[in-house]
Parts: C-alpha cells; sequence; structure tokens
C-alpha cells in the first residue's frame, strides 16, 4: 500500500512540475520560446557579476571549458522530490577563450527524503575540463555518478592555487535570496534536446557541431557570445 501511494506521488509530482511544459509543448519548443530562454541565461549570468564576492569566482569563470545555464528549475516534494528544467550549454576555448553556443538541454531528477513545497531556481553549472564538457555533449548524462559534482566555491574563496586541488568535473551553483551559492547536485540527469537546436539554428546541426565548428547563432545567441567574450581571457593570458 505505501509503494502504490510514493509511486502515486511522484507521478503526481512530477505532472505538476512538468505537465505544463509537456501540454504545451508546441509553444515552448518555438523559436521564440528558445530565443526568450537565451536572453534568460544571459540574464542570469549577468546578475552573477552584481556582487563578485558572493558569485562564481571569476578565476573559474574565465578559465573553464563550458557552461549550463537553466534559468527556471522547477523543485517541489512532498516526501519525494523531483525536479525539471530547460537550459543551454555554451563552449570555451581554452587556447583562444572564444566562446560558441548555445546547445539546448533539459535537466530533471529525484531524491527522496521529508520536504514539502515547489519552488523555481536559477541553476549554473561551471564545466572546469574537457571530458567534463565532452560527457555533456551525450544524449543523456548523469551528474554525481558519470561526472563528479561539486557544490562551487563561492566569491573570493577560490584562487588559482586553490583550484589546482579541486578535481570536479562540475561545479554547481543555485540562485538563493539573490546572489548564487555551491549546491550538491545528486540524481540528477542532463539530456541534449535536439528538436531545440534544429528550431533554434533552422537546421539539424549536432550540438558538437554546433559548439566546435562555430556554428552562428541567430540574435539572442549572438548576444550571449558577445557579453561572454567580453569577459574572458584564454589560459595563461
Amino acid at each position: 500500500m505505501n509503494r502504490v501511494l510514493l509511486i502515486s506521488l511522484t507521478a503526481f509530482l512530477f505532472s505538476l512540475l512538468t505537465g505544463s511544459a509537456w501540454a504545451a509543448s508546441g509553444q515552448n519548443s518555438s523559436a521564440s520560446k528558445l530565443d526568450e530562454r537565451v536572453t534568460n541565461s544571459l540574464r542570469v549570468l549577468k546578475e552573477i557579476q552584481k556582487v563578485p564576492e558572493k558569485g562564481i569566482p571569476d578565476y573559474l569563470l574565465s578559465n573553464c571549458y563550458g557552461l549550463a545555464v537553466f534559468p527556471s528549475v522547477y523543485k517541489g516534494g512532498f516526501m519525494i522530490g523531483a525536479s525539471y528544467g530547460k537550459g543551454i550549454l555554451v563552449a570555451r576555448n581554452p587556447k583562444t577563450g572564444m566562446w560558441s553556443g548555445p546547445v539546448f538541454l533539459t535537466i530533471g531528477g529525484g531524491s527522496f527524503g521529508w520536504q514539502i513545497g515547489v519552488e523555481a531556481t536559477d541553476l549554473v553549472l561551471v564545466i572546469t575540463n574537457k571530458h567534463g564538457l565532452e560527457s555533456l555533449l551525450k544524449n543523456k548524462i548523469g551528474l554525481g555518478g558519470d561526472l563528479s559534482v561539486a557544490a562551487g566555491p563561492v566569491g573570493r574563496q577560490m584562487v588559482a592555487a586553490t583550484d589546482l586541488s579541486l578535481k570536479a568535473e562540475i561545479y554547481s551553483y543555485s540562485r538563493s535570496k539573490g546572489f548564487f551559492a555551491g549546491i550538491a547536485l545528486k540524481g540528477a540527469y542532463l539530456k541534449q534536446d535536439y528538436m531545440a537546436n534544429e528550431l533554434y539554428y533552422h537546421r539539424s546541426f549536432t550540438p558538437r557541431e554546433i559548439l566546435f565548428n562555430h556554428v552562428t547563432p541567430p540574435g539572442s545567441g549572438q548576444a550571449l557570445l558577445r557579453w561572454l567574450n567580453s569577459r574572458s581571457r584564454a589560459k595563461g593570458s
């Protein structure tokens, strides 16, 4: 009986979090919605920089291999937790410091525990090495299992010397009360959104082609890349 109740609660929770997205899939996957997602991702990144001592360290941002940004991840729980969100992935060339993308992702997952309520939060994943970036190009990847994920350091907690001793392939951050703080992610998965890529670019590019062949994005993507390039630098420069 308890098992049936747990299954029912899980199904109900996921329907609350994802039902509207699936029911209006045509609208949510339209080009205008994808532009909005890219623009909101840029807004999240800009807001990171407003309070440097309480955000993602500049050193980490300017030396990473990529960023995955989810402007709104919906989380909820009643004994069983769940999450769902849509975002983007951009890649940084470690030799030139130049950025490319975006490609589109979804994030989902669940966790057990005593929790109640529903909330939306901004989530940023900082990819620290080539293996981490390559792993995210797979159709579906688990965080904390397939990839090492750790709560990211904040503000002045990280300097170049400290970074050498931190081995996580991804550092995760969530916006809470106006600033970003490192969070632990377990049991979440990332999945490529190939349909969104095709709608956005008007061609069937693979994520690898978009990120490594420097496919020119539409206007919202160009604005995102201009901002990232203006703040970036090559390693060792």
